[in-house]
């Protein structure tokens, strides 16, 4: 009785990692079937730029335009870009209540991996710029959760990141740049103030813009419109002094 007992406890224990395994390689393969891989003309290798949405994706309505034209631009600039589609990888609508920043932060790994397996991308130039929530889940992604180690990139951009759904600090060993507005009661980004506190100059800058709401950035929007969150706004003197930071932030 005692060796059958045991002999069942120890197949439980074989068989909990391999199914762990098998669920880790299927959602490996249905993410990587929706990424949105471009890159310039040519063998490279080339710098890489990972693209996390917000909560509402990049089909949002007030924002395709919007990621289009970053990726074009980010191309045009010699990047490879790859859109991380967190939420069309679970047939997911919307951030919440579907996706914890927990499991972006694994998507922003299991996309690193694979672009460092891509001859094209350039080795120590693979970066994220990451959107309100798609942001908040890169910049959980540098810290360490549970048995999952840092992402290991070589900087982070966040536009406007919600800091509440940030469960943890992180080294200051990534270059990160924040870009966010005064008037967004979305993200408002004192809720960062316990994250950014005593970081170094130089491995974190952080940008607050006047009159600028949440999504600043995107030009599809008005100056102010209510959503389903709360209020965002195009501010088009933000957005370009942003982009401006970005790129130069990029080119370090």
């Amino acid at each position: 009785m005692i060796r059958s007992f045991l002999i069942t406890l120890l197949a439980i224990f074989v068989f909990i990692p391999t199914i762990q395994a098998a669920d880790n390689a299927d959602h490996r393969e249905l993410l990587s079937k929706h990424y949105r891989l471009e890159k310039p003309e040519g063998s490279g290798p080339f710098p890489a730029v990972m693209m996390v949405s917000g909560c509402s994706g990049f089909d949002a309505k007030f924002a395709k335009s919007h990621y289009d034209a970053v990726q074009k631009r980010l191309v045009e600039l010699g990047y490879v870009t790859l859109r991380v589609n967190y939420l069309a990888a679970r047939n997911a609508a919307s951030c919440q209540p579907n996706v914890s920043t927990q499991e972006v932060a694994a998507d922003i790994g299991i996309a690193t991996e694979y672009l460092k397996q891509k001859p094209f991308v350039k080795k120590g130039a693979i970066n994220v710029i990451g959107w309100s929530y798609g942001a908040s889940g890169a910049l959980q992604a540098l810290g360490r959760r549970y048995s999952r180690e840092p992402v290991q990139v070589d900087a982070v951009v966040a536009y406007y990141p919600h800091c509440g759904f940030i469960w943890q600090r992180w080294e200051p060993e990534t270059p990160v740049l924040v870009l966010a507005g005064t008037l967004d009661n979305i993200a408002p980004i004192m809720q960062c103030d316990y994250f950014f506190r005593g970081l170094p100059s130089n491995k974190l800058v952080v940008r607050v813009y006047d009159d600028a709401h949440h999504c600043f950035d995107m030009s599809d929007l008005p100056a102010q419109t209510i959503g389903e969150f709360g209020t965002m706004g195009y501010n088009e003197a933000a957005a370009k002094s942003a982009w401006s930071e970005v790129t130069n932030f990029l080119r370090k």
